[in-house]
């Protein structure tokens, strides 16, 4: 999914908050509905020559639009994150998007306006981009990519670890192989765009175990996973690179011109670019139910640390 932020929705004081009316989303799909089937779509995939209009072409008429309030709890998971899923059903596929909110927190920005930072899409590039000038004429509001640092990808990293550790559950087992990719500035490394740094399941144990005094952590890092900085040492002891990740050390050199810009394993994929996927497993049996929630919760970590993120843009910005 492809998550920009976005500021407060602004529909006027006839509704307190968009979560609890019923009739205003069904007003407001009703309006993206009538926005996707008119000129407005049309007009764009007549004028834009990509590779998703081919997609838009295959996925039939559209069938129905749907928008309903995310307000009840997984059973796997205590944490809820308030929001809107909006769901587009076409002939042969099912596009949905979800504009959510931090758990437990009251989405009411301001009177007549409902604070929903953070929207999460899966669409094509030229339905994306339909879809948030729909909210932006309709919302009064504003969309903008959202970035993300490497220190705030290592720290997603590290915080998965933590959840699953802090309850005996089984790293290896969630993660599989990782893969971290490394981006280079061109002023140092003209020809060498990306580097990516592969572990094994097998070799996630030795990454993940406490060492006595790894001379690249500080004290706050060893209240965390030890994953990064072990990583970080291997890589300058072997490969004779020297880096800052996490964005933790004074080495100005490497947070300049060194960054990690994805991080990608059988449970979850996270990029710089703003790219989020997250892999709830399904093909356990009732037995292995706790297998499957340690995962949940801690893919429901990282995405809760994504909307504080979110948060502080919107409140930046207003």
């Amino acid at each position: 999914m492809d998550p920009p932020s976005s500021l407060p929705l602004h529909h006027g004081k006839d509704s307190e908050t968009l979560l609890n009316d019923e009739t205003a989303l069904k007003i407001y799909a009703t309006r993206l509905r009538d926005h996707l089937t008119g000129d407005a779509l049309a007009g764009l995939q007549t004028s834009t020559v990509t590779a998703d209009d081919d997609a838009l072409s295959r996925t039939g008429a559209l069938k129905d639009c749907l928008w309903h309030p995310i307000s009840t709890r997984d059973d796997a998971s205590s944490t809820s994150f308030p929001g809107i899923l909006v769901t587009l059903e076409y002939e042969h596929i099912t596009y949905k998007a979800a504009l959510l909110s931090e758990p437990e927190s009251d989405p009411s920005h301001r009177e007549g306006s409902t604070s929903l930072p953070l929207l999460l899409t899966r669409f094509p590039t030229a339905l994306r981009q339909t879809f948030i000038s729909f909210l932006a004429t309709n919302f009064d509001t504003y969309c903008s990519n959202f970035r993300l640092s490497s220190g705030f990808l290592c720290s997603s990293l590290e915080m998965y670890v933590d959840v699953l550790r802090a309850e005996r559950g089984s790293v290896e087992d969630a993660i599989k192989e990782l893969q971290l990719t490394l981006a280079f500035s061109p002023s140092i490394a003209p020809a060498l765009k990306t580097l990516n740094v592969s572990v094994s399941r097998a070799s996630l144990t030795g990454f993940l175990r406490d060492r006595s005094a790894p001379k690249s952590r500080t004290l706050q890092q060893k209240l965390k996973s030890p994953f990064i900085a072990n990583l970080t040492e291997y890589l300058e002891t072997h490969l004779a690179m020297k880096l800052d990740l996490d964005d933790s050390s004074e080495n100005q050199v490497s947070k300049k011109h060194v960054r990690l810009s994805k991080v990608a394993c059988a449970a979850f994929v996270l990029g710089s670019d703003g790219r989020l996927k997250l892999v709830a497993a399904a093909d356990q049996d009732d037995g292995d139910r706790d297998d499957v929630g340690l995962p949940f919760e801690a893919g429901g970590a990282i995405l809760r640390s994504i909307i504080r993120r979110a948060v502080i843009g919107d409140q930046a910005a207003t």
